[in-house]
């Protein structure tokens, strides 16, 4: 239990950090001279418009963390191996990449599929020039439905390693707030090879179409959606 609650915490920490983020954000105190687009239309209506949304799957994320930890604590985290820095960045990057693979994909089925796109994602798609809060102002369905690459990759490895989760948690949540924030990237964002820019989903939100990946680049590279 102390897993789930300090996993819990967590999240809050992040998710009260996204949120103060959009709100300095709009009201201008940070990132006003950084735009991506600098013509947007951010401001403290688009803020309350979008915050309802937000915190009904802040919620949601936490069910799904109690449900996790409640019936597959066991097939999540590994309590049997001793700790080591190897492990723990070869888990966190299969996970990631797992996690990209199933978004990426996803994600380009719910743009070409015109059905899905306009019952379902076209929510996310009314951030033309997103705000951090974005990253989950989304259909609960396709909400819940990402969950689904990172158990996956999870359960492949076998479980895996409390730290491991909890920093997998930080860098996606984190990396999800940075590239909905509308703000250019910082230096090392640029530098890491096949990174997911702030440029690069911000361009996806501002032609609605291409640019699918999220945490790395590869997969639009490869089939050619990247724009």
């Amino acid at each position: 239990m102390n897993n789930l609650f300090l996993t819990i915490l967590l999240l809050v920490v992040i998710n009260s950090f996204g949120f103060l983020y959009s709100y300095l954000i709009v009201t201008g105190r940070i990132g006003s001279n950084n735009q991506i687009q600098p013509k947007s239309n951010r401001d403290k209506k688009y803020f309350d418009k979008h915050k309802s949304l937000f915190l009904i799957n802040v919620l949601i994320l936490m069910f799904f963390v109690f449900l996790g930890f409640y019936f597959f604590e066991d097939f999540i985290i590994d309590q049997t191996s001793s700790f080591s820095f190897f492990h723990l960045f070869f888990h966190l990057l299969v996970i990631l990449i797992f996690d990209d693979t199933f978004f990426y994909f996803l994600h380009r089925f719910m743009h070409e599929n015109k059905y899905v796109y306009y019952k379902i994602h076209k929510i996310h798609h009314e951030a033309n020039s997103p705000i951090p809060i974005d990253y989950i102002y989304v259909h609960p369905l396709e909400w819940m439905s990402g969950f689904i690459g990172p158990f996956i990759g999870i359960l492949i490895l076998g479980g895996v390693n409390i730290y491991t989760f909890w920093l997998y948690l930080i860098i996606r949540n984190l990396h999800e707030l940075d590239i909905h924030s509308g703000i250019k990237s910082s230096f090392l964002n640029k530098t890491i090879p096949f990174a997911g820019t702030n440029e690069h989903h911000d361009k996806h939100h501002a032609v609605r179409n291409g640019n699918y990946s999220s945490t790395f680049t590869f997969w639009d590279i490869i089939f050619k959606t990247k724009i």
